[in-house]
């Protein structure tokens, strides 16, 4: 009964915001945002939000050249892209934060500790909801990631290396390794995305909205455990 409540909340909570982040929002998650939204089915891109952001970047500065010529190959357009850095600002209630290195999810939950079950590294979360797709029955975004945090659960650690290599300054070998672990992440969370019979997204976050590891400690102390979205990392 328990159980069954926490998932309730975590499905109310999830809103049709997507962030990507990286560390300067220069290469990585401009390129997986991107392509992201580019390649999703009529309708789809209309009902998620997708955006990035960076733990260490300068806002305002440009994609790197190397990814702006590499997101022409895909049809995509990052020269017109600018850094965004992350801080409260840009993480909000029910965000799904899709992390290119585990150091990055590091972060993210540090500023905002209540994301916890919906924060991902971008290959994890490929991998999550593969396996929750082979499953079935899961119909909508919020069922999604609620089903890709469950399945995190029960591989208990994954992989050894979930991250997305960053070639910057690295020779063409380690852009193709990013390149090829970025759009074979972003292909299968693709075809799962699209197969879904509707998003609902769009559901306003409901409860108590903690901002800051501070207020999510106040928030615990002051909530029922039983009406927390709670957690492991």
């Amino acid at each position: 009964m328990r159980r069954e409540k926490r998932d309730e909340s975590m499905r109310e909570m999830i809103t049709n915001r997507v962030l990507v982040v990286c560390t300067a929002n220069m290469i990585r998650s401009p390129f997986i945002a991107e392509l992201l939204r580019s390649r999703l089915a009529a309708g789809r891109g209309a009902a998620l939000e997708i955006l990035s952001a960076g733990t260490a970047a300068r806002s305002g500065e440009p994609a790197v050249d190397g990814v702006v010529e590499r997101g022409r190959t895909y049809g995509l357009d990052l020269q017109k892209h600018r850094a965004r850095y992350l801080g409260e600002g840009a993480l909000q209630t029910g965000d799904t934060v899709l992390c290119a290195e585990r150091a990055h999810r590091r972060v993210v939950l540090d500023i905002r500790p209540d994301l916890i079950s919906s924060v991902f590294t971008v290959r994890e979360f490929a991998r999550c909801v593969e396996a929750v797709s082979l499953r079935g029955g899961v119909e909508t975004w919020p069922d999604l990631v609620q089903a890709a945090a469950r399945a995190r659960a029960v591989e208990r650690g994954g992989p050894d290396d979930d991250d997305i290599v960053d070639p910057i300054g690295m020779p063409d070998d380690v852009w193709l390794t990013f390149e090829r672990q970025a759009t074979r992440a972003v292909s299968t969370i693709l075809a799962v995305v699209n197969a879904l019979p509707r998003i609902d997204a769009n559901v306003p976050a409901h409860g108590l909205l903690p901002a800051t590891r501070r207020e999510y400690r106040r928030s615990q102390r002051a909530v029922p455990a039983d009406q927390l979205v709670q957690g492991r990392e």
